[in-house]
């Protein structure tokens, strides 16, 4: 079976350009053919863009694709695919595999009109694929098409990477307000006292300029910037990192949370979008409401003060990555799904 994969390059920066990247490179299995073409890239954005509407047609004939396996995200994102879905012949099989970290809030915000489209497009795909039950649940409410849910995965490193003597909260992805960085910075600041050797620091792009103003209007010490980071340069910094924290107010299933696991750091996130299916409260992480600074800041406290804690956190994450989240099984599971649509007839 041939199967198109339409996304991000997957050069490009974030979670979806991760996971096409995981497949390019550690997807294997004799049944099935994995075509990709680019269908966005940051630093040729209109031209990506272009090729892929010019080019989507010949590659689906040139390859016989059978499925067209589309990564999808909100707004911009959704337009593209919906356009680019329209290009696909009939006899190929259309999958959306949805990503989006607020498509609630996109399909909320909608005129009537666009929400009657974001049905249409919908119900005229043959499956939506979703990270998490949470946002099964929201998809089934939308549309008609059948909805089925296979969580992300990470590659697992070989050996754990978490390090008890670290003093580096660490956290990956984009800065800003959706992230839940300005809520961050509260946090160091009221743990900066207690724990004055402690640094936390923002990995990634977005608002820096705007973070970067609070930090400095908070008279923050213990916070620094460290930008976009490559997967290699990632690895070295795991290495000396204490804690991943995350306290996002929107969120599929970040990539970040499962590679950070994965590697045996503990986690503190919030419980939104699929984070709960990987982070158990109080077994292998700890789990907190957007914006409940005062409970973030007792949860790091209560890691910071039991070095025990941390290790248990640290082994019970990266067991449930081997468990659940593992390339291999998701990889497996992506097959089976491939071979189950390919001989529906009708849904």
């Amino acid at each position: 079976m041939n199967i198109l994969m339409v996304g991000p390059d997957a050069n490009e920066k974030g979670g979806i350009a991760t996971v096409i990247a995981n497949f390019k490179q550690y997807f294997k299995n004799d049944s099935h053919n994995l075509f990709f073409l680019s269908s966005w890239s940051g630093a040729h954005k209109w031209q990506t863009e272009w090729r892929a509407i010019r080019n989507i047609r010949r590659t689906i004939a040139q390859n016989n694709i059978d499925i067209v396996h589309f990564h999808v995200a909100q707004k911009g994102s959704f337009f593209r695919k919906a356009l680019l879905k329209k290009l696909i012949p009939r006899r190929c099989k259309v999958v959306f595999h949805m990503h989006a970290s607020q498509f609630d809030v996109f399909y909320k915000n909608s005129n009537s009109l666009l929400k009657i489209w974001i049905r249409r497009t919908f119900n005229q795909t043959d499956h939506v694929v979703v990270l998490g039950e949470n946002w099964a649940e929201f998809y089934r409410k939308l549309t008609q098409t059948p909805v089925s849910v296979i969580q992300n995965a990470v590659y697992i490193p070989e050996k754990l990477l978490y390090n008890q003597n670290a003093r580096t909260i660490v956290t990956f992805g984009r800065v800003g307000e959706r992230k839940g960085s300005y809520d961050l910075l509260q946090v160091a600041k009221q743990i900066q006292p207690a724990f004055p050797d402690v640094r936390f620091v923002l990995y990634g792009d977005g608002e820096i300029d705007n973070v970067a103003a609070e930090i400095q209007m908070l008279g923050l010490t213990n916070v620094t910037l460290g930008g976009w980071v490559s997967k290699e340069e990632q690895k070295t910094i795991l290495a000396s990192s204490m804690l991943h924290f995350l306290p996002s107010y929107h969120e599929g299933l970040p990539m970040a949370i499962l590679e950070t696991m994965a590697a045996g750091i503990p986690n503190i996130a919030t419980h939104v979008g699929g984070i709960a299916d990987a982070i158990v409260d109080g077994q292998n992480g700890f789990l907190t409401a957007p914006g409940d600074i005062t409970n973030m800041t007792n949860k790091i406290t209560k890691l910071l003060s039991h070095p025990s804690l941390r290790e248990e956190f640290s082994s019970n994450a990266r067991h449930k990555i081997v468990s659940d989240f593992s390339i291999e099984n998701y990889h497996a599971n992506w097959s089976t799904f491939y071979i189950w649509l390919g001989v529906k007839e009708d849904f």
